[in-house]
């Protein structure tokens, strides 16, 4: 018996053994016609031995084996029919009453099953929809609860536990607040990082037949993808200072002179006694114009010993230098003091459209105090390279507090530390004789919000580190 055109043996044994169980109907009766004259034109092996014997005895065997292929199903005929020699109309016959068969026999799929399921999936859909609006009329319906009204008048004690709790939520919701427009800022640098990741992509793909003609151009196709206002996560790589530390011993003297003057400039702008404050910024101007003072304060949901950490951490590293401008190049040493950092690097510093490369000696001490946590920062800054021209000549001295201690805020369940920061800035003594009023004016404003970021960065970076060593402990 000829094997089936197009099929494998597996599916021609899993059919014939189908067969033998599967009662077929009669096929059409012009199917039947042609598919007989087909099947009588086919030679069988029973029909060549009939050839091999006298003509009266063939003639017989022929009828017995026609009379017996009418009375059984034509299906094993039709499946192992050869098509050789049959007209072109025969083979389409014989060919859809194969498909038939083997789709009533479970062979072929469902051609209907795709749509049938979609149809399946609209009604389930439909369904949910129903159910949802009644769920949404019903709450819909119900009454909502109302406030009640208590006349009994609380007692002192129950209005400070109130009021702390007020204040504690109110902090937490800050915090809240600040990371999740941290968040926000990270999906926005992933979302310019993959435009970058897939034009580059693009642009490599071409490069091998078009680089001398692309050279010149792929600069400005790069450059709509940097922005100020998305963060920059540079590389910089940090040196061991080799230079002469005597150039160094001025602002020694004048870090030593800060910490004995930090009780006085924090009475004299509020930080010593202030516990929680509407805004993070405050400005204020020195004494007689010959300094501007910059100060904030933050109260962290954090204990003591945590919050010093993580403030010397971010102010002995070079995270600081990252949160506002570009840091191009940096050398610092840890001296054999404890906790006392030496560095000079070069950076950019912005405010607005003004712009201008500095290059900075600062030095970096802690102070450990019992019941408080000192870091000072003392620097000498000159200009490098002027991009705008209010800035050219400006040298100015920089002195920065930060004071971590325990906030009268806490309570015996919640412990609280206080954050607070303070910048003062020195101008030369000749600078008023070489500017005017208004320069003098936009040359403050410049140092003011330039100071007033580079602040900010260093809460976020120590507010950022608490977070994250939080979230690594309940992990």
């Amino acid at each position: 018996m000829a094997l089936l055109q197009g099929d494998n043996d597996e599916v021609l044994e899993a059919t014939m053994s189908f067969i033998d169980e599967f009662s077929f109907e009669e096929p059409d009766t012009e199917a039947s016609s042609a598919l007989k004259a087909a099947a009588a034109k086919a030679p069988t092996q029973l029909q060549l031995d009939v050839v091999s014997m006298p003509q009266e005895e063939s003639v017989e065997v022929e009828e017995f084996l026609r009379a017996d292929a009418i009375k059984s199903s034509q299906v094993p005929s039709i499946l192992s029919l050869d098509t050789i020699g049959m007209s072109k109309r025969e083979k389409v016959l014989v060919r859809n009453a194969r498909k038939k068969l083997l789709r009533k026999a479970g062979i072929y799929g469902d051609s209907n099953r795709v749509r049938n399921e979609r149809k399946l999936e609209i009604a389930y859909l439909r369904e949910r929809i129903q159910k949802l609006q009644i769920d949404l009329q019903t709450l819909n319906i119900q009454p909502k609860p109302t406030e009640a009204h208590f006349t009994q008048r609380p007692s002192s004690k129950a209005l400070i536990v109130t009021n702390s709790s007020s204040q504690i939520s109110s902090v937490w919701q800050e915090i809240a607040d600040r990371q999740q427009r941290r968040r926000k800022e990270a999906e926005r640098e992933n979302i310019r990082l993959k435009l970058v990741m897939e034009r580059q992509r693009r642009v490599a793909n071409t490069l091998s037949s078009l680089l001398q003609k692309r050279a010149s151009q792929l600069a400005t196709d790069c450059s709509c993808f940097s922005s100020l206002n998305c963060p920059k996560h540079q590389i910089v790589h940090v040196l061991d200072y080799r230079g002469d530390m005597s150039s160094f011993q001025e602002l020694f003297r004048h870090l030593e002179a800060a910490y004995r003057d930090i009780d006085t400039v924090f009475a004299a702008n509020g930080l010593l006694d202030m516990v929680l404050t509407s805004s993070d910024v405050h400005i204020r101007e020195g004494v007689g114009g010959k300094y501007l003072e910059v100060f904030s304060n933050k109260v962290l949901p954090f204990s003591l010993h945590d919050a010093t950490e993580a403030a010397w951490d971010h102010f002995k590293g070079t995270e600081k230098h990252m949160g506002n401008g570009s840091l191009y190049e940096k050398a610092k040493k840890d001296l054999d003091e404890p906790y006392t950092v030496v560095e000079e690097f070069t950076k950019e510093v912005y405010s607005n459209k003004s712009r201008a490369d500095v290059k900075m000696k600062q030095v970096v001490r802690r102070f450990v105090e019992p019941d408080r946590d000192i870091v000072i920062w003392v620097a000498s800054v000159a200009p490098t390279e002027i991009k705008h021209k209010m800035l050219r000549g400006l040298t100015y001295h920089l002195r920065g507090y930060a004071l971590t201690k325990r906030s009268a805020a806490s309570t015996p369940s919640q412990e609280l530390s206080q954050l607070q920061f303070c910048y003062l800035i020195s101008l030369d003594q000749d600078i008023a004789t070489r500017y005017d009023s208004d320069t003098m004016r936009a040359l403050t404003n410049f140092l003011i919000v330039n100071t007033a970021q580079n602040m900010r960065v260093h809460q976020s970076g120590i507010e950022n580190r608490l977070i994250d060593q939080a979230l690594r402990i309940f992990s």
